[in-house]
């Protein structure tokens, strides 16, 4: 595995500084400037993408952009979720064009094989999000086709990032695979945390996951070898 240069480095050690500040704030009585500090962690990211996508293909790179900047919607849309069940609709609404585009883009760079692996994957992460759904059904009152389309969305996401295997490098593979993984794993806590139980340091669960997906996934598609200008 060959080092990353320093400013990919410096960009991560900067991300994640981000990523802790938001979470400080959201346990303390200036939660408020969680207005600031959250967008900003997915506004840092298009930035950083969108100044190393040079090489990566046209339509790929379109893709991943859409879906960050439906995450950044997604992620104010959940800031005010408490304040009316319309925010988390709208903020749910938002994940699920991030992960239809992340799909779409991870379409693009599949392999042509479809091999026994792939079929083991998708069979798990689909008994997966019937069982999460299960575990939700009866908590979801008036909002359980929303759920459920968007499980279907995030499952999709994970199975096409799976499909991207021998395609890419082995580094841009597994950053986007675990990236997610990362994502189901953020917003299963997530989805537990508001339906069923509360969870000790749910915030730093879910927002230490969530950042991470996008993290891994932003530097996997960068460091596909198809696409990869480092």
């Amino acid at each position: 595995m060959t080092k990353p240069p320093l400013h990919h480095i410096i960009f991560g050690i900067l991300f994640f500084l981000l990523v802790a500040v938001d979470i400080y704030l959201a346990g303390t009585s200036f939660v408020f400037f969680r207005i600031i500090s959250k967008p900003l962690i997915l506004l840092t990211l298009i930035f950083y993408f969108s100044q190393n996508r040079i090489g990566m293909e046209r339509l790929p790179a379109r893709f991943t952009l859409l879906a960050l900047v439906f995450s950044l919607m997604g992620d104010i849309f959940l800031l005010f979720d408490q304040i009316s069940e319309l925010y988390f609709i709208l903020g749910l609404g938002s994940f699920l064009f991030a992960h239809v585009f992340y799909a779409f883009c991870f379409y693009l760079q599949r392999s042509s094989k479809t091999r026994l692996d792939f079929w083991i994957m998708t069979i798990l992460l689909t008994a997966y999000g019937v069982a999460l759904y299960t575990l939700l059904y009866t908590r979801l009152v008036n909002i359980k086709i929303p759920v459920a389309l968007y499980i279907l969305a995030i499952l999709i996401m994970v199975i096409m990032a799976y499909r991207r295997k021998i395609k890419v490098s082995g580094n841009s593979f597994l950053f986007v695979f675990i990236g997610a993984l990362s994502f189901i794993i953020s917003d299963s806590l997530l989805a537990i945390n508001k339906f069923l139980i509360p969870l000790p340091y749910s915030n730093f669960l879910v927002m230490g996951t969530y950042a991470l997906a996008q993290y891994l996934i932003v530097t996997g598609l960068l460091n596909d070898k198809n696409g990869n200008n480092n």
